[in-house]
């Protein structure tokens, strides 16, 4: 009766019609097993987690205990000087997160500048951005899925926040909040799953995912995984597809380990979009509209993404060890992606907006190579690191999108009015980029490992060609960086602090807005942005605390107007002398706070500013940057019912501007969430069901800033059943 009876809680909040295609997803994904329920489920244990995957993760599940940071190798969270949280694959399946999007609602401090559902995911973190281009896969750049990257072929989530050009080498196009890497799953057990879900709307999506080892020792591995969904999806009539597919092998042995991975998928999208709605023209921000309405009624567009690496690593002796690894990926779009904008006219939601056709196709090629030694000097001992990188990128994209605008229209009344654009975009190539870098780090322990120090450096040239503007750059720049640990009172309490950098592509003043600038056609140098951060990390059996504070510096484009055209007619100039800076202060814990209750959470205050800049912006907020944000989370099995949990978030993000004139301002909201997780076994196959509601009031907000003026529509509330079969 209690299982029957916290089902019953989920789906209260449903309406009729999502409930209906509830009971026949279950009759249809339980089939025969339900069958079986009456008579095997009351005498059959709940599962639990292999102890073997619980060493590796925290208390609760959540967070993996060693991560994998680029030139530094992996390291464990606690001896990082850095903030770092990488996110189990037991958090995406619990949690039903089906992209890395929705893994990182668990921390409030990431915003997103794009909506909900968005083709393209973009984050701030730290108050500067972290955009989809930049994602990280396997710690490379530039072969990451186009857009956004789904968690059906991901062992985990890493999420460093802040710079580091140590870490992760210059992002391709310049990100600097932080680096977000997906690590794609192993065969690191045996395992036969099959999977399904669906959504409140009638979005359906099913997947399996198989993973064997062969050999007298076990040597070989493969994993293969699959997906495929489709229907009415986020927001009223926008129909998504979701098709995937991901294979990993590897040959591992005591001194040699080789992994290949490969995947492919298509998301394609038509009948509608959410929307960023700008308000320039407005005194006062309006209410937001019900977060599924539908502002784009006919649009389309796709994306396809293929990859294929191999990387591996030989220990020649136990202290010397060499590796490599090579990608390479081809991925595009097409249609309207992106530019999904309504410009408000009035406080009533009148307002314009426009369908767009935009296009491009991409070739990259990433690889690194280098070593990694052990030795002492004295009762020093290091770890010393060399490693090379490269990024090929080549793409080509629309000269211009072709557009079709459409008037008559309202924020909360939407025109069905308006087509995708009957012409296609002239598409030809724009970019053949380049990026080297060379790295050195010694990572050095001393007095029992109770003062641990990083010092390292990244060279790194940027050589980049714009085909269509005939303009390139060729600029190379070091960045230092150091870090140290401390443990004075044992291995469960550390210590750190750290100065590191950030780099960022310079820019070229060749647009036409700069013709009658001092610098036209002047290229910058690339932007050094510097973090330095002191932090406490503390972890025990049951609780893991990271406690940091940090100022980041990063450098931007400053223009002067001249009272009177110069004598060569010249009415501005433009330097690179402006900056903004952002401090804060976070903190993010878990832990059980009894046998069955468990508890992530964080909390984030941020100060953002225009702190050298024109007059207008000098010492304003940036925009899209909450001053607070806090979130927590709880996960509790209910006694006397074997495997059965429920679970709940409840997130709060504090008044945010909108624009960087700092006029407008976006109301604070909290949004709460509710979970069901409950495990068995019928007919001798471990069984587990899930249920999700997502914005449990069904609160309109404004989640978030994607551009000046530009507020985006938070997602309405949403429900999700799944199911899973591990055979």
């Amino acid at each position: 009766m209690i299982i029957i009876y916290s089902i019953f809680v989920i789906m209260i909040f449903m309406p009729k019609k999502a409930l209906v295609k509830a009971i026949s997803f279950f009759m249809l994904s339980g089939g025969a097993a339900q069958i079986v329920w009456a008579e095997d489920v009351s005498m059959l244990p709940a599962i639990t987690a292999e102890a073997e995957e619980l060493s590796q993760t925290d208390a609760t599940g959540t967070y993996v205990q060693q991560a994998k940071l680029g030139a530094l190798g992996e390291k464990k969270i606690l001896n990082t000087p850095f903030s770092v949280q990488s996110y189990s694959q037991k958090i995406i399946e619990d949690q039903q997160a089906t992209t890395v999007g929705d893994v990182l609602k668990n921390d409030a401090g990431i915003r997103v500048t794009t909506n909900q559902g968005h083709l393209n995911e973009n984050f701030k973190l730290r108050g500067f951005d972290v955009n989809h281009e930049d994602m990280s896969y396997n710690g490379l750049f530039g072969v990451a899925p186009y857009g956004r990257v789904p968690t059906e072929f991901l062992e985990s989530v890493t999420v460093l926040k802040g710079p580091n050009a140590l870490i992760a080498g210059v992002a391709p196009t310049g990100s600097v909040g932080g680096v977000i890497i997906a690590n794609s799953k192993r065969a690191d057990k045996e395992l036969t799953q099959l999977s399904a879900s669906m959504e409140e709307k009638g979005y359906y999506q099913s997947g399996f995912d198989i993973s064997r080892r062969f050999g007298a020792e076990k040597e070989f591995g493969v994993r293969v995984n699959g997906t495929y969904g489709d229907g009415e999806h986020y927001i009223e009539g926008m129909n998504d597809r979701h098709i995937s597919g991901a294979l990993a092998a590897d040959y591992t042995t005591d001194k040699l380990k080789l992994n290949f991975d490969s995947y492919v998928l298509r998301d394609s999208r038509n009948g509608g979009s959410p929307a960023m709605v700008s308000m320039q023209n407005l005194t006062s921000v309006i209410k937001a509209p019900d977060g599924d309405t539908n502002h784009f009624r006919h649009l389309e567009g796709y994306t396809n993404s293929r990859f294929a690496g191999l990387s591996g690593e030989y220990q020649f002796t136990p202290d010397f060890k060499a590796f490599a690894g090579i990608g390479y990926i081809e991925k595009e779009y097409s249609g309207h992606l992106f530019g999904t904008r309504m410009i408000l006219t009035n406080a009533q939601g009148d307002g314009t907006s426009q369908y767009y056709r935009v296009g491009s196709k991409e070739k990259n090629t990433a690889a690194n190579m280098g070593f990694e030694g052990k030795f002492d000097t004295g009762s020093i001992k290091h770890t010393l690191g060399l490693r090379a990188d490269y990024l090929k990128r080549k793409y080509t994209q629309h000269t211009a999108a072709t557009t079709f605008a459409f008037k008559d229209t309202n924020l909360y009344n939407p025109s069905n009015g308006g087509h995708m654009p009957y012409d296609y975009p002239t598409i030809r190539p724009l970019g053949d980029n380049d990026y080297i870098s060379y790295t050195l780090t010694d990572q050095l322990s001393m007095l029992d490992d109770k003062l641990q120090l990083i010092i390292g450096a990244r060279y790194q040239n940027i050589d980049t060609v714009n085909l269509q503007k005939k303009t390139s750059y060729n600029e190379d720049k070091i960045s230092p960086s150091l870090g140290i640990v401390i443990k004075p009172f044992g291995e469960d309490l550390s210590f750190y602090a750290s100065y590191v950098e950030g780099l960022s592509e310079g820019v070229t003043l060749s647009d036409v807005i700069y013709k009658d600038d001092v610098n036209y056609n002047k290229t910058f140098a690339p932007y050094q942005t510097k973090q330095y951060e002191i932090g406490t990390k503390y972890q025990t059996s049951n609780w893991l605390h990271t406690l940091a504070i940090y100022q980041i510096e990063k450098p931007a484009l400053l223009t002067t107007k001249f009272a009177a055209a110069d004598e060569n007619k010249k009415t501005q100039i433009t330097t690179d002398n402006a900056e903004t800076r952002s401090r804060g202060v976070e903190w993010s814990f878990s832990g059980k706070v009894t046998d069955d209750l468990n508890l992530i959470g964080n909390l984030a205050y941020i100060d953002s500013k225009y702190t050298k800049n024109s007059a207008a912006l000098k010492n304003k907020d940036v925009y899209g940057i909450p001053d607070f944000t806090a979130s927590l989370g709880l996960d509790y099995a209910i006694p006397y019912v074997e495997g059965l949990s429920v679970n709940t978030r409840v997130s709060y993000v504090g008044e945010q501007y909108l624009n960087s004139a700092n006029t407008l301002t976006l109301p604070d909201f909290t949004i709460w969430d509710l979970g069901a997780r409950y495990t068995t076994k019928i007919g001798g196959v471990n069984t587990t069901f899930l249920a999700n509601i997502d914005n449990v009031t069904n609160k309109n907000y404004w989640e978030g800033v994607f551009n000046d003026n530009y507020a985006i529509v938070g997602a309405a509330r949403s429900y999700k059943l799944g199911v899973s079969f591990d055979f």
